[in-house]
């Protein structure tokens, strides 16, 4: 697996859109937003970068690339779930819109992510320490997670090398089955994933028996009369991102419906203005 990383210095959103969609069939999500369109989703972008300060020879987005060895089955929805690891370590609070293309040997997942929080105005920069630690993060997820992938060591050292090699001996020892953490963890993800709104979550999470409680800090799902902490599936996180994605969502559409109340008031003003002018003549 390989991580790549580039900056662009200008607002070139709609170039790199089109960059992205030149295939005839692709598959694309988008992280932290709520347009659907093209064009909404520029907007976003758009309106988001209005909030960095304009100075000159500054980032405005980053375009980051995640790569596997091989063609392989399921191999998007790998992608997708690796994108979303990444953003959660990489960039969590920015807007993120995803594209993955098969058009080489190495299946692929391209990002445009806005190099400024949501509604921020200071770019988010990340050092090359802390980006060597993203990635090799990401890459210790995709060997724990994906067992049938070829094992990677690109981002890591000597030392983590060795560590593994003796937890993959440990392993062999077990039992060649799914542990019941990992089923659970896996079924999470995607419905925490796949939520927008709050009424999605709760009936998502029903339709798949599980049930969120809380004791105070904990946060935990109970699921065939068991109780697991989300901390302990390490989706604590990950359930809290989804919870402020459905708020600021949930705030954004409540802030278009109110600008088009006002906008329709405003029309319907002028009109009454105008019917009185046409009145009166």
């Amino acid at each position: 697996m390989i991580i790549k990383s580039t900056s662009r210095k200008s607002n070139s959103f709609s170039q790199l859109f089109s960059y992205l969609h030149r295939e005839e069939s692709f598959e694309a999500r988008s992280f932290n937003m709520y347009g659907r369109t093209k064009q909404e989703l520029l907007r976003e972008f758009l309106e988001n970068a209005k909030y960095l300060k304009n100075s000159r020879g500054k980032v405005y987005l980053y375009h980051e690339i995640i790569s596997l060895e091989k063609e392989l089955e399921n191999s998007r929805e790998m992608l997708f779930d690796l994108a979303k690891k990444y953003i959660q370590l990489r960039a969590e609070n920015h807007l993120v819109y995803a594209v993955v293309h098969n058009d080489t040997r190495h299946p692929h997942i391209h990002l445009i992510i806005s190099a400024n929080e949501i509604q921020k105005d200071k770019r988010k920069r990340l050092t090359k320490t802390h980006f060597k630690e993203v990635q090799k993060e990401l890459e210790e997820y995709k060997n724990q997670k994906y067992l049938h992938l070829s094992k990677t060591y690109i981002y890591e050292n000597k030392q983590d090398i060795l560590k593994t090699s003796r937890a993959e001996q440990e392993m062999k020892h077990k039992r060649n089955q799914t542990p019941k953490k990992e089923y659970l963890r896996d079924k999470l993800e995607k419905i925490f994933l796949n939520s927008t709104s709050q009424k999605y979550l709760e009936n998502a999470l029903r339709n798949k028996g599980f049930s969120i409680y809380s004791r105070a800090s904990t946060i935990g799902v109970i699921f065939e009369n068991k109780k697991y902490r989300l901390k302990t599936l390490g989706l604590d996180r990950s359930y809290r991102q989804t919870l402020m994605n459905i708020q600021r969502v949930e705030k954004r559409e409540e802030k278009r419906t109110q600008t088009k109340k006002s906008r329709a008031n405003l029309r319907e003003t002028n009109n009454h203005k105008y019917q009185d002018r046409n009145h009166s003549r």
